[in-house]
């Protein structure tokens, strides 16, 4: 490692702030290794910010005649896009804040030399920033330049999976890359903040100290961040529930974010007995190497928190965004099973001819026929798609599940009412009686009357229209389409011999039970919320694993005079090497439970809050994503900290070194 310092400052101000900066780049220079981590992480997150940007931008200036399935196709592409660059922004910081405070804390010998030879706080801490800021403006230069090769590739994927339509060709906006320029120098500036702020109050005395990274307590500072970042991680959690309906996904998949600081704040506290916990099997079974590595663990809890914290965010926001959504996507099935009374969905055409036989028939009870669609809804300054059911009010309440109902459901057979689930009325501020201002398919607009509300699925969340508010007018003649799926559901006495009667009497029906087809659509759902869930978690792993391999190779590459002492005591190459061994499996393995601790906090979180609601959810994980995440993060672990290893065993080791 190389330590540059200098043995006098000069007096004059001016001439002392440009040696500070000068030491700043030579720092930078011979330090390239360590801010190569922090330099990806903030290049790849301006990249992909200008990719992301420049797609939105570009989908915002469709012109007014494109058609609605593309302007629906680039909407729902931007959501996604829009939440990758969330967790972005998110690891990028994490990943650069680590970074910086981690070479912060390897520097306490050189920083507390120029406080000795005259150095004010403030000026190493403006030394600090002057470092960041030159890592920041490279790593948003070299992200600007890869942001126009990342969003072509971005399109490609996204038109592949048909997630884009095929004629739409995003093109690059210079505004969003000077802004996302900006961003990235701020990001990397405010990131660096607490290590600048550490750096400064690094006291002469600690010249003289032998470990740059000593065991020091945890301030009150540090333990109230996260405290209050655990706290808005539960009350995040608390908020799903009652969130609305478009609201709920994004999060969920978010809420793993502040448990994440939180953990990751609070990991000094835990992370000797955590480690020394998972060391204890190695001790034993091993030689002396397994019970060296075990104390060094133990012994520098501060170091083995510090590099188990990458570890950590990975395990920790994937299994969160993958058991999390998962568990979501149970719940919303077992919502779709409570929405519904109906014994039977029938399908196909002849659908007035079948309804009047089926009301006619002795042993059914009701016969709806729906047509489930989406509006835009325009409340609290806001648009919001919300799903909602065409229905005639008549029998409704024998098919679905409406209890007190408070209004007059008849209203909505005129064609200028609708009814709310009481949740989602209290959610979007709506008043019984209140006109309301709707977006339906095709452009037009509305404004019905709110004539009734009700108590409906645990979840709640949607609208009762009149079936004529779900229908598209055609250009020709006055043709109208219906939008989204019809059914007619039925509620029977027998519905076995219902539904083969209608079997034989249209063959070309399509019959199902109402729990089958439910499980059908749900099952789609879930499909979806997965796929997406996995991209996100495989946006975040790759981007974490750059945090990982970073912060690991700086901690064993810069214990070369540790290294070199053990083997002036006496130690083989393979002792010292083993022992670095035994240690990054700790430290990963470290890592590993911490962000499990995250993900059973915010999956069992969740659950608890939708057990309040009534839903029963099965605890199901998907843990073969899970495992393979972790499975990545101990092998990154373990190459990054031995090759390093290696290197530094394979010099010549004085006993100069030895003694440093």
């Amino acid at each position: 490692m190389t330590t540059t310092t200098i043995t006098s400052l000069p007096a004059r101000r001016g001439v002392r702030l440009r040696t500070l900066l000068s030491v700043a780049a030579q720092t930078l220079r011979s330090r390239v290794s360590g801010f190569a981590g922090a330099v990806i992480a903030l290049a790849l997150g301006v990249a992909f910010a200008g990719a992301a940007t420049s797609m939105l931008a570009s989908g915002s200036a469709l012109p007014p005649e494109a058609p609605e399935a593309v302007r629906r196709a680039v909407s729902e592409s931007g959501a996604l896009l829009v939440m990758l660059s969330v967790i972005g922004a998110f690891v990028t910081v994490f990943v650069v804040a680590g970074t910086f405070a981690f070479i912060v804390a390897q520097r306490r010998k050189e920083l507390a030399v120029l406080r000795t030879v005259g150095a004010a706080p403030g000026q190493v801490r403006g030394m600090v920033l002057a470092e960041s800021a030159f890592a920041a403006v490279l790593a948003s230069l070299v992200g600007v330049l890869l942001a126009g090769p990342l969003m072509a590739a971005m399109a490609a994927l996204l038109r592949s999976q048909e997630l884009l339509p095929a004629g739409f060709t995003p093109s690059l906006s210079p505004g969003a890359l000077a802004g996302c320029f900006a961003a990235g120098v701020l990001v990397g500036l405010v990131a660096t903040v607490a290590a600048a702020r550490r750096a400064a109050a690094v006291r002469p005395v600690e010249a003289l100290r032998a470990a740059s990274l000593a065991d020091r307590p945890i301030g009150r500072g540090r333990w109230l961040g996260g405290l209050l970042a655990l706290a808005c991680g539960g009350g995040m959690l608390a908020l799903v529930p009652v969130a609305p309906p478009d609201g709920r996904m994004p999060l969920t998949m978010f809420v793993s974010m502040p448990l994440v600081i939180g953990f990751a704040l609070l990991s000094p506290a835990f992370a000797a007995w955590t480690s020394a916990f998972v060391a204890a099997p190695l001790a034993r079974w091993t030689s002396a190497t397994g019970e060296l590595a075990r104390e060094n663990v133990r012994m520098a809890a501060r170091r083995t928190a510090a590099t188990a914290a990458p570890v950590l965010i990975t395990v920790g926001l994937a299994g969160s965004l993958l058991g999390g959504t998962t568990l979501l996507g149970e719940a919303m099935a077992a919502d779709a099973r409570q929405v519904w009374r109906s014994d039977l969905v029938v399908s196909g055409t002849g659908e007035a001819e079948v309804v009047r036989w089926l009301n006619g028939h002795a042993g059914v009870h009701a016969a709806v026929p729906v047509t489930s669609g989406e509006v835009e809804v325009f409340a609290n300054r806001t648009v919001r798609t919300v799903p909602a059911q065409g229905v005639d009010p008549t029998g409704v309440r024998q098919v679905m599940n409406l209890s007190h109902v408070e209004g007059d459901l008849e209203a909505l057979r005129g064609g200028g009412a609708v009814a709310a689930d009481r949740r989602q009325a209290a959610a979007l501020g709506w008043k019984l009686g209140e006109r309301l201002e709707l977006g339906l398919p095709g452009g037009a607009k509305a404004r019905p009357e709110l004539a009734a509300v009700y108590d409906g699925s645990p979840l709640g969340g949607g609208l009762l229209v009149p079936t004529s508010m779900l229908v598209e007018k055609g250009k020709a003649e006055g043709a109208g389409a219906r939008v989204g799926w019809s059914a007619v559901h039925v509620a029977a006495d027998n519905p076995g011999a219902v539904r083969g009667e209608l079997e034989k009497r249209w063959p070309r029906l399509k019959v199902f039970d109402t729990v089958q087809i439910m499980a059908l659509v749900s099952g789609a759902r879930q499909e979806g919320m997965r796929i997406g869930a996995i991209a996100l978690a495989a946006f975040a792993v790759a981007y974490t694993l750059i945090a990982v391999a970073n912060t690991s190779a700086l901690s064993f590459g810069a214990r070369r005079g540790e290294f070199a002492r053990l083997m002036f005591l006496g130690a083989r190459r393979a002792q010292v090497l083993r022992m670095a061994l035994w240690e990054a499996l700790c430290v990963a393995a470290t890592g590993v439970l911490l962000g499990a601790g995250v993900t059973v906090v915010a999956v069992l979180g969740l659950r608890g809050v939708l057990a309040g609601l009534g839903l029963q959810v099965p605890t199901v994980f998907p843990w073969t994503e899970a495992g393979l995440v972790a499975l990545a993060c101990v092998l990154v672990v373990l190459v990054s900290a031995l090759v390093p290893t290696v290197s530094v065993l394979g010099r010549r080791t004085s006993i100069a070194e030895a003694a440093a």
